[in-house]
Protein backbone atom coordinates (compact mmCIF):
# COMPACT_ATOMS: atom_id res chain seq x y z
CA UNK A 1 0.00 0.00 0.00
CA UNK A 2 1.53 3.72 -0.76
CA UNK A 3 -0.03 6.82 0.36
CA UNK A 4 -1.09 9.54 -2.38
CA UNK A 5 -1.88 13.25 -2.01
CA UNK A 6 -4.06 13.84 -5.01
CA UNK A 7 -5.11 17.90 -5.87
CA UNK A 8 -8.38 18.43 -8.47
CA UNK A 9 -6.41 21.93 -9.71
CA UNK A 10 -8.33 24.97 -8.82
CA UNK A 11 -11.75 25.35 -7.80
CA UNK A 12 -15.25 26.98 -6.23
CA UNK A 13 -13.96 30.94 -7.57
CA UNK A 14 -11.08 29.79 -9.03
CA UNK A 15 -12.44 27.92 -12.55
CA UNK A 16 -8.82 27.50 -14.11
CA UNK A 17 -9.14 27.32 -17.64
CA UNK A 18 -12.36 28.13 -19.80
CA UNK A 19 -13.28 27.26 -23.54
CA UNK A 20 -16.42 26.89 -24.70
CA UNK A 21 -18.64 27.24 -21.40
CA UNK A 22 -16.68 24.56 -19.83
CA UNK A 23 -14.31 25.10 -16.83
CA UNK A 24 -10.96 23.08 -16.24
CA UNK A 25 -11.97 23.21 -12.72
CA UNK A 26 -14.85 20.32 -13.45
CA UNK A 27 -13.10 18.58 -15.67
CA UNK A 28 -10.10 18.26 -13.01
CA UNK A 29 -12.35 17.30 -10.26
CA UNK A 30 -14.48 14.58 -12.29
CA UNK A 31 -10.99 12.76 -13.03
CA UNK A 32 -9.33 13.11 -9.49
CA UNK A 33 -12.51 11.59 -7.68
CA UNK A 34 -12.25 8.77 -10.07
CA UNK A 35 -8.26 8.63 -10.01
CA UNK A 36 -9.19 7.95 -5.81
CA UNK A 37 -11.70 5.46 -6.31
CA UNK A 38 -9.35 3.29 -8.69
CA UNK A 39 -6.38 4.12 -6.32
CA UNK A 40 -8.66 2.84 -2.86
CA UNK A 41 -9.11 -0.24 -4.99
CA UNK A 42 -5.85 -1.42 -5.08
CA UNK A 43 -5.39 -0.71 -2.00
CA UNK A 44 -3.69 3.12 -1.62
CA UNK A 45 -4.45 5.23 0.74
CA UNK A 46 -5.57 8.94 -0.15
CA UNK A 47 -5.92 12.30 0.68
CA UNK A 48 -7.18 15.00 -1.30
CA UNK A 49 -7.53 18.83 -1.61
CA UNK A 50 -10.89 18.88 -2.37
CA UNK A 51 -13.95 16.40 -3.16
CA UNK A 52 -16.41 18.75 -4.55
CA UNK A 53 -16.46 22.60 -6.14
CA UNK A 54 -15.40 24.38 -3.13
CA UNK A 55 -13.55 27.13 -2.51
CA UNK A 56 -9.63 25.95 -1.32
CA UNK A 57 -7.26 27.44 0.02
CA UNK A 58 -4.84 29.05 -2.19
CA UNK A 59 -1.88 27.37 -3.47
CA UNK A 60 0.90 28.24 -0.42
CA UNK A 61 -1.14 27.39 2.22
CA UNK A 62 -1.86 23.97 0.57
CA UNK A 63 1.67 23.24 -0.77
CA UNK A 64 2.09 24.00 3.32
CA UNK A 65 -0.87 21.93 4.56
CA UNK A 66 1.01 19.07 2.42
CA UNK A 67 4.48 19.62 3.73
CA UNK A 68 2.82 19.56 7.60
CA UNK A 69 1.31 16.37 7.02
CA UNK A 70 4.23 14.62 5.40
CA UNK A 71 6.60 15.69 7.99
CA UNK A 72 4.36 14.54 10.62
CA UNK A 73 3.74 11.55 9.31
CA UNK A 74 -0.10 12.41 9.29
CA UNK A 75 0.03 10.90 6.80
CA UNK A 76 3.54 10.88 4.59
CA UNK A 77 2.93 10.79 1.11
CA UNK A 78 4.71 8.60 -1.62
CA UNK A 79 3.75 11.14 -4.57
CA UNK A 80 1.29 14.06 -4.55
CA UNK A 81 -0.50 14.09 -8.39
CA UNK A 82 -1.96 17.61 -9.42
CA UNK A 83 -4.45 17.20 -12.09
CA UNK A 84 -5.26 19.72 -14.59
CA UNK A 85 -6.18 20.62 -18.43
CA UNK A 86 -4.44 23.15 -20.54
CA UNK A 87 -5.22 25.24 -23.18
CA UNK A 88 -3.26 26.58 -26.43
CA UNK A 89 -4.64 30.40 -27.70
CA UNK A 90 -2.95 33.35 -28.92
CA UNK A 91 -5.53 36.71 -28.52
CA UNK A 92 -6.08 38.51 -31.94
CA UNK A 93 -5.09 41.64 -32.17
CA UNK A 94 -7.78 43.06 -34.22
CA UNK A 95 -10.74 41.43 -32.27
CA UNK A 96 -8.78 41.27 -28.76
CA UNK A 97 -10.72 37.66 -28.16
CA UNK A 98 -8.47 34.25 -28.46
CA UNK A 99 -8.15 31.60 -31.32
CA UNK A 100 -7.38 28.11 -30.42
CA UNK A 101 -3.94 26.44 -31.36
CA UNK A 102 -5.99 23.26 -32.63
CA UNK A 103 -2.58 21.69 -33.83
CA UNK A 104 -1.95 21.57 -30.20
CA UNK A 105 -2.94 18.42 -27.94
CA UNK A 106 -2.32 15.25 -25.89
CA UNK A 107 -1.35 14.50 -22.19
CA UNK A 108 1.70 15.56 -20.55
CA UNK A 109 3.07 15.48 -17.23
CA UNK A 110 5.37 18.64 -15.77
CA UNK A 111 8.13 17.26 -13.53
CA UNK A 112 11.24 19.07 -11.59
CA UNK A 113 14.56 17.35 -13.69
CA UNK A 114 15.97 18.07 -10.54
CA UNK A 115 13.47 15.31 -8.30
CA UNK A 116 14.94 11.89 -9.67
CA UNK A 117 12.38 11.04 -8.19
CA UNK A 118 10.05 13.28 -9.65
CA UNK A 119 11.61 12.55 -13.25
CA UNK A 120 10.95 8.71 -12.94
CA UNK A 121 7.18 9.34 -11.88
CA UNK A 122 6.61 11.89 -14.84
CA UNK A 123 8.43 8.70 -17.14
CA UNK A 124 6.12 6.00 -15.37
CA UNK A 125 2.83 8.17 -16.02
CA UNK A 126 3.92 8.68 -20.03
CA UNK A 127 4.75 5.31 -20.51
CA UNK A 128 1.44 3.85 -18.74
CA UNK A 129 -0.35 6.59 -20.35
CA UNK A 130 1.25 5.41 -23.90
CA UNK A 131 0.42 2.46 -22.93
CA UNK A 132 -3.73 3.32 -23.24
CA UNK A 133 -3.12 4.97 -26.58
CA UNK A 134 -3.80 8.19 -25.14
CA UNK A 135 -2.05 10.71 -27.65
CA UNK A 136 0.93 12.46 -25.69
CA UNK A 137 2.22 16.07 -26.26
CA UNK A 138 5.90 16.48 -26.45
CA UNK A 139 6.68 12.73 -25.29
CA UNK A 140 4.23 12.63 -22.42
CA UNK A 141 6.73 14.93 -20.20
CA UNK A 142 7.84 18.25 -19.90
CA UNK A 143 10.61 19.43 -16.96
CA UNK A 144 9.85 22.49 -15.60
CA UNK A 145 12.52 24.22 -16.83
CA UNK A 146 11.33 23.59 -20.38
CA UNK A 147 8.19 24.85 -19.62
CA UNK A 148 10.05 28.12 -18.45
CA UNK A 149 8.65 28.58 -14.94
CA UNK A 150 7.93 26.96 -11.73
CA UNK A 151 5.13 25.27 -10.36
CA UNK A 152 4.02 25.25 -6.81
CA UNK A 153 3.00 22.22 -6.33
CA UNK A 154 5.96 20.84 -8.13
CA UNK A 155 8.64 22.86 -6.33
CA UNK A 156 6.80 24.24 -3.29
CA UNK A 157 6.37 20.40 -1.68
CA UNK A 158 8.61 18.11 0.19
CA UNK A 159 7.38 14.23 -1.25
CA UNK A 160 7.65 13.38 -4.87
CA UNK A 161 5.13 15.71 -6.66
CA UNK A 162 4.14 16.06 -10.65
CA UNK A 163 1.58 18.24 -12.30
CA UNK A 164 -0.51 16.32 -15.07
CA UNK A 165 -1.98 17.63 -17.79
CA UNK A 166 -4.91 15.56 -19.21
CA UNK A 167 -5.07 17.29 -22.33
CA UNK A 168 -5.64 20.40 -24.23
CA UNK A 169 -9.37 21.89 -24.16
CA UNK A 170 -8.85 24.34 -27.05
CA UNK A 171 -8.46 21.27 -29.16
CA UNK A 172 -12.26 20.39 -30.47
CA UNK A 173 -11.67 16.23 -30.29
CA UNK A 174 -9.54 16.20 -27.02
CA UNK A 175 -12.02 18.67 -25.54
CA UNK A 176 -14.62 16.19 -26.58
CA UNK A 177 -13.06 13.04 -25.44
CA UNK A 178 -12.26 14.82 -22.13
CA UNK A 179 -15.97 15.17 -21.01
CA UNK A 180 -15.94 11.31 -22.18
CA UNK A 181 -16.66 8.94 -19.21
CA UNK A 182 -14.78 6.10 -21.56
CA UNK A 183 -11.90 8.60 -22.22
CA UNK A 184 -11.87 9.62 -18.33
CA UNK A 185 -11.59 5.82 -17.43
CA UNK A 186 -9.02 5.70 -19.78
CA UNK A 187 -7.24 8.54 -18.04
CA UNK A 188 -7.89 7.11 -14.73
CA UNK A 189 -6.15 3.43 -15.32
CA UNK A 190 -3.14 5.13 -17.31
CA UNK A 191 -2.49 7.56 -13.99
CA UNK A 192 -2.91 4.91 -11.37
CA UNK A 193 -0.78 2.56 -13.79
CA UNK A 194 1.82 4.84 -13.65
CA UNK A 195 2.03 5.25 -9.94
CA UNK A 196 1.41 1.71 -9.45
CA UNK A 197 4.61 1.33 -11.27
CA UNK A 198 6.68 4.26 -9.56
CA UNK A 199 5.73 2.82 -6.24
CA UNK A 200 6.98 -0.83 -7.41
CA UNK A 201 10.47 0.31 -7.38
CA UNK A 202 10.96 3.57 -5.51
Amino acid sequence: MAVFCTDPGHGGRDPGAVWQNVLEKDLNLDVTLQLNEELKRRQHRILTSRKSDDNVPDLNTRCKLVNAHHRKRLPEFDAIVSVHCNVAAYRDPVSGGYVANQNTRGFHVIYSQESVDGTYLAKCMATAADQEGIVLHRGGRISTVELGRSLAWVHKTTPTAVLIELGFMTHPEELRMLRENDYQRRLVRAIANGLDKFVSVS
